[in-house]
């Protein structure tokens, strides 16, 4: 819309412009009467004239008593000479009570009264903003009531050269109402994109901006990564709502501790962060860290309950603006990473010695991906034996990492990589692949074994998992019990299990006819109580306990009652670390129904797996088949 097209839209233009119009009305008609006097006009014509006048005068006065918007006519000091009842309606006076007297003897509130002599001396300057544009003033009405007020003013001449002001204005509180209502809306939607509902404290994107702002500013900035330690207890013991009561006092306990001027948010779950500006040194950084723990550590009372409050803290800092926020949460975070190691209550400084370790981490990762992603991950496989026979069924596939020609690193050194990088799932169906392709190799030479592999609870979590696996059954003409699937046991019991979707997936698999076992039976949650719970085909019993049933009474009692109890609920059971013939002797004769372990055959690649099953290698542990 032009400027024109909006300034003929408002109301309060067009109640100005009857004004004005009313007074070139008279004007033009007191001009007319003169000059037919002038040319000697009759007396009938003068007085028809009049009539006229007077009559538009009637008209026009009618118009501008009655305007919805109040109009008040002054002098130059700003002495009301007249007000329609719009006006005097508004500020709840009579005419009489503000003829002669000016607006600001009383339409403002006290506060913003003039003084008395700023009022006798008050002479309207033409340049003001008031005659050129509107103006909004809270003003007040006879009975205390405020509201606001706007107008705006225009200059004009009387037939004898005196300036006179007119004022045009309206009530416009409920608009400003409106307008107030909206920017807190506004206000707040902006509070809650950038700040954490719970707590108060900002967001992460807030507190990035915020946090280089100050780096900026300062040159050097201190960053402690707050992680708290076995929150996820108080909130399966306690519920939520106690662990939502630990998040706010932590808030309150990082605002208390921390200097002025600093920046915080919560990253999300039990993690904070906060930027401390001007602070580049590692150790006063440390400091203001235990003052912080020690204020988080407080007991905390909730619903008769004492809460325990515990966190770790990873502490970076920098000096000069070179650093980017990004880099420098990243070290603070590596820092909290190892301080999470030795247990709780820990701080732990980005120093040299930990970027030195950092870097070698991140050449860790960085060649862990690349392997992953140019498929250069190797995969063994290590025979499972079955009774009564003691003949090969099948084989588990397990992965290796060959860094370079001669470093082969095990599981236990890049799963946890893998893990942090939710690449889980990517090993798992290279496994899978690996492990259906020997599978199929086997059988189409005439030995009928099954290959299994282990799946992560993120990959069972995946909507196409058993898609997948079907395709892979198909791809290489598989039937469905061809493959074994090895589950952990926390994907079926703990905190996180219950009716997740890994616990829905095994279900279905099992449907499918999929054998799924449960891997490393007897060392976590599952026991002997789990037992009947347990949706698997079978377990595996772990080395921890099998390694021990030749000269330990306890582990031969557990490892007999567990076997008697799977063999009641028909779950089969698979011992693993079997290295000596007394070991595997002891399940053998308590039923077991399949062996695995170095005794047996160590992990082997694809093409030794090939050869060991067709020259008969397997017959090398016959004290087993002896004793069956």
């Amino acid at each position: 819309m032009s400027d024109l097209a909006m300034f003929m839209s408002n109301p309060i233009t067009w109640a100005f412009l009857a004004c004005l119009l009313a007074w070139f009305a008279l004007k033009s008609f007191t001009y007319l009467g003169s000059r037919l006097t002038d040319r000697q006009a009759s007396r009938a014509e003068i007085e028809e004239r009049r009539r006229s006048v007077t009559e538009t005068e009637k008209i026009l006065h009618g118009v501008a008593q009655h305007a919805n918007d109040g109009l008040v006519y002054q002098d130059m000091q700003a002495r009301i000479i007249w007000a329609n009842e719009a006006y005097c309606r508004t500020m709840g006076y009579t005419l009489d009570e503000v003829l002669g007297r000016r607006p600001q003897e009383f339409c403002f509130p006290p506060e913003a009264r003039p003084s008395d002599a700023e009022i006798e001396n008050f002479v309207f300057d033409p340049d003001a903003d008031e005659f050129h544009e509107l103006t909004r003033r809270l003003n007040m009405r006879k009975n205390g009531e405020r509201f606001w007020h706007e107008f705006n003013l225009a200059l004009i001449e009387t037939e004898a050269g005196e300036q006179r002001v007119i004022l045009v204005s309206r009530d416009v509180t409920e608009q400003v109402s409106r307008e107030q209502e909206l920017e807190r809306t506004k206000a707040e939607l902006h509070h809650a994109a950038n700040h954490d509902v719970l707590t108060g404290l900002s967001n992460r994107a807030a507190f990035q901006a915020n946090a280089d702002s100050a780096l900026q500013a300062h040159g050097k900035l201190g960053v402690m990564y707050i992680d708290l330690d076995k929150f996820k207890i108080v909130n399966d013991t306690l519920g939520h709502a106690a662990g939502d009561a630990i998040l706010v006092h932590v808030a309150q306990a990082i605002q208390e501790a921390l200097p002025p001027g600093s920046v915080s948010c919560r990253v999300g779950g039990d993690e904070f962060l906060c930027a401390c500006p001007g602070v580049g040194d590692l150790a006063a950084l440390e400091y203001m860290a235990d003052n912080l723990l020690e204020r988080i550590t407080k007991p905390l009372t909730w619903d008769t309950n004492t809460l325990d409050a515990r966190a770790s803290i990873g502490l970076a800092s920098v000096i000069n603006t070179d650093t980017s926020i990004d880099e420098l949460i990243r070290m603070a975070d590596f820092a909290l990473y190892e301080a999470k190691v030795p247990g709780v209550q820990a701080i732990m400084r980005y120093d040299a010695s930990l970027h030195m370790r950092k870097v070698a981490e991140k050449t860790l990762i960085n060649d862990f991906v690349a392997a992953l992603d140019n498929g250069q991950l190797e995969f063994l496989f290590q025979p499972i034996i079955g009774a009564p026979d003691m003949a090969p069924i099948g084989f588990e596939t397990l992965v290796r990492w060959r860094r370079g020609e001669d470093e082969l690193i095990l599981p236990g050194q890049f799963l946890d990589i893998a893990s942090r990088l939710k690449r889980l799932p990517d090993i798992d169906f290279q496994a899978a692949t690996a492990a259906a392709e020997l599978t199929h190799e086997l059988r189409s030479r005439g030995h009928a074994l099954c290959g299994a592999f282990n799946v992560a609870p993120d990959t069972l979590g995946q909507s196409d998992f058993l898609h997948q696996i079907q395709r892979l059954l198909d791809d290489h003409d598989l039937p469905t019990d061809a493959l074994n699937i090895e589950v952990l046991e926390t994907t079926l019991f703990g905190p996180d299990a219950g009716d997740s979707p890994a616990a829905r997936c095994i279900s279905m698999l099992r449907k499918m006819g999929v054998k799924v076992f449960l891997d490393d039976f007897g060392t976590g949650y599952a026991g002997l109580a789990h037992l009947g719970q347990l949706d698997v085909s079978g377990v595996k019993i772990d080395r921890s306990l099998s390694k021990d049933v030749s000269s330990h009474r306890p582990a031969r009692l557990i490892a007999g009652s567990i076997l008697q109890l799977c063999h009641e609920l028909s779950i089969e059971v698979c011992v693993e670390g079997i290295e000596t013939p007394d070991q595997a002797n002891f399940f053998n004769n308590h039923g077991c129904d399949r062996f695995q372990g170095f005794g047996i055959a160590r992990p082997m690649d694809k093409d030794a797996f090939l050869d060991w099953i067709e020259t008969g290698a397997h017959d090398q542990f016959p004290s087993i088949a002896a004793a069956s």
